[in-house]
């Protein structure tokens, strides 16, 4: 869900209990000193790609569908079935949802490629190696960027990408920022214990911090 950046900030401050400062907070000498608003503001992508990075999977939206471009497969094998890879959008957070049609079920959770189930996937027997029944995805990179894996697919299926979501990295454009909506109350808290951090308030940053994952439970 979007929101507006400028409420984000304030319901920072509020979190903050400094809802009407405005003022520089470090050394007054230093011409790079920065206002709470800048430093709100610099803190708020950051503590939304915590969240939900971090955040249990219930508490997830459906996430943004996948590119066309990020739809087109690579085959391991020139015949078209078996393993596979598709390329990631550049600004791939985490994956929400894969699934190829002859899949009997989507892949929510992937492996890397330093898991001991990764090498598994290249194994000579095809019998403990992901599958239509047991469908395994990985998150590799390559030269060319981030790539989905899968294992595996079908002899005889034709298969196609048949769903396919993922979070993306947070960033702000128009004045507005995406947020999953059940982990908006957990960002802007832990927006303001980055906030709190960053000023030496060590105590009040914890006590932030804390609460911001008791919401994510």
């Amino acid at each position: 869900m979007l929101y507006q950046l400028s409420s984000l900030k304030q319901a920072v401050r509020i979190a903050l209990d400094q809802n009407k400062v405005s003022t520089a907070l470090i050394n007054s000498g230093d011409v790079d000193t920065l206002s709470l608003d800048e430093i709100i503001e610099a803190r708020i992508p950051d503590a939304i790609r915590m969240v939900e990075l971090d955040a249990p999977f219930h508490l997830l939206e459906g996430g943004t569908p996948f590119p066309a471009a990020s739809k087109v497969i690579t085959w391991d094998s020139q015949a078209g079935y078996g393993p596979g890879s598709v390329p990631l959008p550049t600004d791939f957070m985490r994956l929400v949802c894969f699934k190829m049609s002859d899949w009997d079920h989507p892949v929510f959770v992937p492996i890397s490629e330093t898991d001991p189930l990764y090498n598994v996937q290249r194994s000579r027997f095809a019998g403990i190696r992901g599958n239509p029944q047991k469908p395994v995805v990985a998150i590799v990179t390559r030269a060319t960027g981030l790539t989905l894996e899968f294992y595996s697919c079908a002899a005889d299926s034709n298969a196609t990408v048949a769903e396919a979501s993922y979070i993306p990295l947070p960033a702000v454009s128009s004045g507005q920022i995406a947020i999953c909506e059940k982990l908006k109350s957990a960002a802007v808290h832990r927006a303001a214990a980055l906030v709190a951090q960053h000023i030496g308030e060590t105590e009040r940053a914890e006590a932030l911090l804390a609460y911001s994952q008791a919401l994510m439970q």
